[in-house]
């Protein structure tokens, strides 16, 4: 069973993910590493780097606040 978005780490994140019909094979091409790093990130297992924030934010055409804080 999947678990509800409002216990991942980042469910702003992971909700835009959603609406735009992506999943975090999407967002690893986008940041150019493997889907672990990126499973690992979206479970606050690992930090994501400014640059990744950024880029993601770019992506999405979203701030830091609408992404990553809950």
């Amino acid at each position: 069973m999947a678990k509800p978005i409002e216990n991942l780490k980042y469910p702003n994140l992971m909700a835009e993910m959603l609406r735009n019909r992506e999943d975090q094979s999407d967002l690893a091409l986008l940041l150019q590493v493997n889907r672990i790093t990126i499973n690992h990130k979206l479970s606050g297992k690992t930090d994501w780097t400014i640059g990744e924030i950024e880029k993601i934010c770019e992506h999405y055409n979203k701030n830091y606040y609408e992404l990553f804080k809950d």
